[in-house]
């Protein structure tokens, strides 16, 4: 009986040292970091080529209520450069500035440096690896800039629209090279329409010359937007926007077209609602996807202890046109004396202190400003306060910060054809206010190599250890 008894203890002994073993080796396994796929930002072939698929996940936790924050399957933000069409010739700005005025006139006409002492950016010269003066309705500057954001890792451009409802000048303006690129396919690359719908005055393409203001023939009507939903020039106005949307490049939302208004105007409302509607009759059933801008930084990427310190500019628009009818804000740090030496910067050690949600931001980002060639030498806005070195320090920051927000910050995972996560730099060539990715003579291609930098090193390293 005592011989049965051991063996009986034994046994279990053995069944339950057995079960111990298996469930640790399950413990260890289920708490091993998994291996993380990166994807390849959305629309190839137009991104960079991935080099490292996959690293090992490191999980982040909220510090208040240490919820784990998925990280599987990330996909970068897409990041989209602003590109001004104003350096061609067009009927309006000969009107009001004189014949075959175009931006570069306010460009050679500005003084070499500007008031801080700080060389004022030109172009590369195309002879010298640069794009020089070009005429954007040609094909080889449209070209390179197709080839610049695919060797730079940048993802879409979006393309200043300029639409007028006053009856002097109705229809497009400064439009050359959009239908230019319904023509060639250039630049050949994931691209949007941002609609300046704003007055048009003297102040927006003002020369200078001598550092005297010159106002041309005077200024153009304010923009009044049709009262009448039957007003024909709001059809007329989607009609020729529908050859872009249905364009196989044109950056979609979940199937959506993407359509970004420069800001909030009054009358505004009526308008956009129609271009609703008539999306939707024109194959888009969810209609368009609607952003518009506003003049303040993003609030979980710019650390601001003391807001009445940050001097936003007043909304005084009618409810006509309220957020909810806009589907993302996008938010630009003013260049303001403020924000003259700050940058963005996610608070750290982790992504969140508390539970942060989503909000509705896109995350704007200015390479530098100087506003010199558009303004008079002593009343124009230098952001670049410290010269080229801190404009592209400052730029490197923001950039890669904003990425690892927008990446490693949330548990959300989407594809390709339902992202909304966009990141907007200004601009490719707004050479009137300083603000240029292109090749200059004073920032080389270093905030090209910014942007290509901050996302390679993104897909490299664990997001804890960015």
């Amino acid at each position: 009986m005592t011989v049965l008894l051991f063996r009986m203890c034994l046994a279990l002994l053995i069944v339950i040292g057995t079960a111990t073993v298996y469930l640790g080796i399950q413990i260890s396994l289920s708490s091993t970091p998994r291996t993380l796929s990166i994807h390849n930002e959305a629309l190839q072939p137009f991104s960079l080529p991935l080099h490292i698929s996959t690293f090992q996940q490191g999980v982040l936790f909220d510090d208040k209520h240490q919820h784990p924050i998925d990280q599987n399957n990330i996909i970068l933000p897409r990041i989209l450069a602003f590109v001004f069409p104003q350096f061609h010739a067009d009927p309006l700005n000969d009107e009001i500035w004189g014949e075959g005025f175009t931006d570069w006139d306010s460009l050679r006409s500005a003084p070499t440096h500007n008031r801080l002492g700080y060389k004022i950016p030109r172009p590369v010269l195309d002879t010298d690896g640069g794009m020089g003066y070009y005429n954007y309705t040609e094909f080889r500057p449209r070209q390179q800039h197709g080839e610049l954001a695919r060797q730079y890792g940048i993802d879409g451009l979006v393309f200043h629209h300029y639409w007028f409802y006053d009856r002097k000048h109705p229809g497009p303006t400064l439009a050359a090279p959009l239908e230019a690129l319904l023509q060639d396919g250039q630049p050949n690359v994931p691209f949007a329409l941002h609609w300046c719908a704003s007055e048009w005055n003297s102040k927006w393409n003002a020369p200078v010359f001598r550092n005297v203001t010159r106002y041309g023939n005077g200024m153009l009507q304010p923009q009044y937007f049709p009262k009448d939903p039957k007003d024909h020039r709001l059809r007329k106005h989607y009609q020729w926007l529908s050859r872009f949307f249905h364009h196989p490049n044109y950056i979609k939302v979940d199937g959506r077209p993407l359509f970004m208004v420069y800001r909030r105007k009054k009358g505004l409302g009526l308008v956009l609602e129609k271009l609703q509607e008539f999306a939707r009759k024109d194959g888009f059933p969810n209609g368009l996807y609607l952003t518009v801008g506003v003049n303040k930084p993003h609030k979980h990427l710019l650390q601001i202890r003391d807001w009445t310190a940050f001097e936003e500019a007043p909304e005084t628009i009618k409810a006509n046109v309220t957020f909810a009818m806009f589907d993302k804000i996008v938010a630009y740090p003013n260049p303001t004396d403020w924000s003259m030496n700050r940058s963005l910067v996610v608070p750290r050690p982790r992504c969140v202190k508390k539970r942060w949600q989503r909000t509705r931001e896109i995350a704007g980002i200015i390479s530098a400003f100087d506003n010199t060639p558009r303004r008079s030498f002593e009343e124009a806005r230098v952001w670049s306060s410290l010269g080229p070195e801190s404009a592209i320090s400052k730029f490197q920051a923001s950039l890669s910060e904003t990425l690892k927000y927008e990446t490693c910050c949330f548990s959300d995972s989407q594809n390709s054809d339902t992202d909304d996560r966009f990141v907007l730099v200004n601009a490719m060539n707004e050479w009137g206010e300083g603000m240029v990715l292109e090749p200059s003579d004073v920032y080389g291609r270093q905030l090209l190599e910014s942007i290509r930098y901050a996302k390679e090193k993104l897909r490299r390293k664990k997001c804890t250890e960015l």
